[in-house]
């Protein structure tokens, strides 16, 4: 065979390398899930190893819809049929390329799903669409209908006018500096006195004040961030004022996997009140550590590559982690219930201090009881926004976890459970004064009525009404009743005060049985054992218990908020998530 004739031969056998490598398949569908684009990206080599989700926010696709296919393509469903149907990849659809990066402006292009293994099925499945069309009109409880949350107005963060003015100031030359934030009306000026005094634990060689020192310090990081998050007044006298300022630090660090870091702490700063300006005189900065000068400490645990995150290095960025200290600074106030209690030399569970931060709070009631899995993945109505991962208009997002999720008895006569997440914000996030709430539509259509079989749906009030609609299970699940769609959708924005928690480490999901279990260990272990005295729920005056999802990541832009949420796979033998029990602070 001459040279010439052999080329469109290797030419065919080099596509069909490249095919059993990498394959493609995308979807832009606008269902009642909302419209969005997947993506399936395989090995040959690697089938049944590995998978991981990139999940943006399809606006009605609610959570025991999601959790359902998350169970399915973990095989966690147990049916027989399903896992028939997961052994094969035959199922999986492939689109032309062109078809998916196509951006009408409206369409969400670029989602998508990682990870090693064709062995999932078709993500489209028309009957779960028909009833996500249900799930759609779920209404959000009328308790507040407000679309933002104002930071600097809220009374638990900023409790007067002057440390509110003080923390608005300083947030806005911040974001000045670092995203070229314009001056915006009604906000006093920051300056520096030229006679500063600065003590602090950050780089200060040069004798920089903290604003030009910040400035200085952005060229280094690959990203820099910084949030205010409360303030008080602590005294004052004449114009002059002593404020207690907490503060949340984010960088991503210039090493090849570029580590997320996340420093916490307060400052106390002495300002004076020029008119409309604030001026400020001295700033002492603490970070939430027992040696409140120990950067290196702080840093140490956070820059070497995680197992999982390298694992998973295609999948998505390092995620930054909420901290967990072995100890409380050595200013704080807490753990005066349980102070002199320390874990027992047997016990097996890990004591942890958490330092206050901002969080988001989406929360339903749930009445499908464990088996509808509704608590394995965020709830629809707690995203804000949605985000492109692929395109010319690919957006940067900052991933954070755990996702913690805590499962108690609803009250009133219907039952059911309560189910919250509870997701940091980012600093990156933060660092706006006005942060989105989620809006859910308000409009109510009638049902159609064809002989379709009849459910249950919650109008704009919550109350149960009857509907008749096109939805029929699906064969392999036949035998079951359609589940129950949510009730009273809520999601909010507040500080998290510091905590003290006890966990033990597990590898499966938040509904387990096994959890159960786990929670009595802990009780046992911790409260009866060691004596800690446990926190009890408000509602319930029970023993708070939670779960950590730390194979999930909740994703945010800096504007939009959340947006994505990212399930990983991990190995059972790495216990990766936890079951805790709050303590006592």
């Amino acid at each position: 065979m001459t040279a010439a004739a052999s080329c469109p031969v290797a030419i065919v056998l080099v596509l069909l390398s490249i095919q059993t490598t990498a394959c493609w398949a995308f979807r832009t569908t606008p269902t009642a899930a909302g419209t969005r684009a997947a993506a399936t990206c395989t090995s040959s080599a690697s089938k049944a190893k590995q998978h991981g989700v990139f999940r943006a926010a399809p606006r009605f696709l609610y959570a025991h819809y999601r959790s359902r296919v998350q169970l399915r393509m973990s095989n966690d469903d147990g049916d027989d049929d399903d896992a028939a149907k997961l052994s094969s990849s035959s199922n999986v659809k492939f689109f032309e390329l062109e078809d998916a990066f196509e951006d009408d402006g409206e369409n969400v292009v670029g989602t998508k799903f990682f990870g090693g293994s064709t062995v999932k099925e078709e993500l489209y499945i028309p009957e779960e669409e028909e009833r996500a069309l249900e799930l759609q009109h779920v209404k959000a409880t009328k308790v507040a209908e407000e679309v933002e949350y104002r930071r600097f107005e809220d009374k638990d963060s900023f409790g007067d006018e002057v440390s509110r003015k003080v923390g608005e100031a300083l947030q806005s030359a911040i974001n000045q500096i670092l995203y070229g934030d314009g001056i915006s009306s009604g906000i006093a000026s920051w300056k520096e006195d030229a006679s500063l005094q600065w003590e602090t634990p950050f780089s200060n060689s040069k004798g920089n004040s903290p604003l030009s020192e910040l400035a200085a310090s952005k060229s280094f990081y690959n990203k820099l961030d910084v949030a205010v998050l409360s303030a008080n007044t602590a005294k004052s006298q004449g114009n002059e004022h002593e404020v207690e300022m907490r503060w949340d630090v984010g960088a991503v660090w210039p090493n090849p996997w570029e580590s997320r870091v996340l420093l916490t702490g307060t400052s106390t700063l002495t300002v004076r009140e020029d008119g409309d300006d604030f001026v400020l005189l001295k700033q002492l900065d603490r970070l939430d550590r027992k040696d409140g000068k120990d950067i290196v400490g702080s840093l140490a645990s956070q820059l070497p590559p995680r197992f999982w995150d390298v694992y998973h290095i295609g999948m998505s960025p390092s995620s930054e982690m909420d901290p967990r200290l072995d100890a409380p600074p050595a200013s704080s106030k807490s753990l005066s219930k349980n102070s002199g209690r320390k874990k027992g030399l047997l016990s097996g569970y890990k004591l942890s201090y958490l330092p206050p931060r901002l969080v988001t709070e989406p929360s339903l009631v749930d009445t499908n009881g464990r088996a509808g899995r509704t608590a394995q993945a965020l709830p629809n109505h707690g995203f804000t926004t949605a985000i492109k991962t692929m395109g010319p208009n690919k957006e940067d997002f900052a991933p954070v976890s755990p996702v913690e999720i805590t499962i108690s008895k609803a009250a009133g006569e219907e039952g059911g459970s309560s189910i919250k997440w509870t997701v940091p914000v980012p600093p990156e996030f933060a660092s706006n004064a006005v942060l989105p709430l989620p809006v859910l539509e308000d409009e109510e259509e009638e049902a159609e009525e064809d002989g379709g079989g009849s459910l249950v749906i919650a109008t704009a009030e919550n109350e149960d009404t009857p509907a008749t609609t096109k939805f029929t299970p699906p064969t392999s699940r036949a035998s079951r009743p359609p589940p129950d769609p949510p009730q009273s959708l809520r999601c909010k924005y507040f500080l998290r005060p510091s905590r003290l928690v006890a966990t033990l480490p597990y590898a499966g999901n938040p509904q387990d049985e096994a959890v159960t279990e786990l929670r009595r260990k802990l009780y046992k272990e911790a409260v009866e054992k060691d004596g800690f005295k446990p926190k009890l729920d408000q509602d319930t005056g029970r023993p708070s218990f939670f779960f950590w999802m730390n194979d999930a990541k909740a994703c945010f832009t800096r504007k939009g908020g959340l947006g994505m949420a990212v399930y990983e796979w991990r190995a059972g033998w790495s216990e990766s998530n936890e079951v805790g029990i709050e303590l006592e602070c």
